[in-house]
């Protein structure tokens, strides 16, 4: 969902940079990214934590005997605030409470990096549960979050979740629903790109 915003606002002819601070199990996310906005900046800057393990940060680390530094993420951080770019995009990894450090989770790296945080929920069953919690987790700590994007796992009419479920959120979780992301098998840039500028209200994100 990260590449299609940046995408979507490369589109819009904003000079947009990424960062996917932490990957786990490869560069594929990564490598989308860059693609999506077309970047030409290091991979270092992008991504200053990659690990090979396709599991969260902390457990990978541990396994690849490796050390996270945070400091890393910040020095990426201040390199592309200073390079004027008009938005920085940042992709998570898994979900907010997936542990990067022993006492360190992403969702104290929203926070340490002062970003503003859009979720992103199934769109099908399941989402008011993981979606509510998710808000409740982001406002004890004090973040309001922009908005829930849905994201739909498969194709087809929209079933009855599908279609409540945005609303629903809205209404418990006092935020705002920004739209439901379609099904795409193809994900090449551009089409994602439109594909967020139709489905997703942007300028409720900007």
């Amino acid at each position: 969902m990260a590449g299609g915003l940046a995408c979507a606002l490369r589109i819009k002819n904003y000079k947009v940079a990424v960062m996917k601070p932490v990957s786990c199990g490869g560069l594929e996310d990564v490598n989308f990214l860059i693609k999506c906005a077309g970047l030409n900046e290091p991979l270092l800057r992008v991504n200053p934590i990659a690990l090979r393990a396709p599991l969260s940060p902390q457990l990978a680390a541990a396994i690849e005997h490796k050390r996270i530094d945070l400091k890393a993420i910040d020095r990426a951080m201040s390199y592309f605030q200073k390079k004027g770019y008009d938005f920085l995009v940042i992709e998570g990894c898994g979900g907010l409470l997936v542990p990067i450090l022993a006492d360190f989770f992403v969702i104290n790296l929203v926070k340490r990096m002062k970003a503003e945080c859009v979720l992103v929920s199934r769109a099908g069953l399941g989402a008011i549960n993981h979606s509510l919690l998710s808000v409740e987790a982001l406002k004890k700590r004090r973040i309001k979050p922009l908005g829930i994007i849905f994201n739909r796992l498969s194709g087809g009419a929209l079933t009855i979740p599908e279609k409540t479920n945005p609303k629903t959120v809205a209404t418990f979780g006092k935020v705002r629903s920004l739209g439901i992301f379609p099904f795409m098998k193809s994900c090449e840039t551009y089409c994602v790109g439109k594909a967020f500028l139709k489905h997703i209200d942007l300028e409720k994100i900007l």
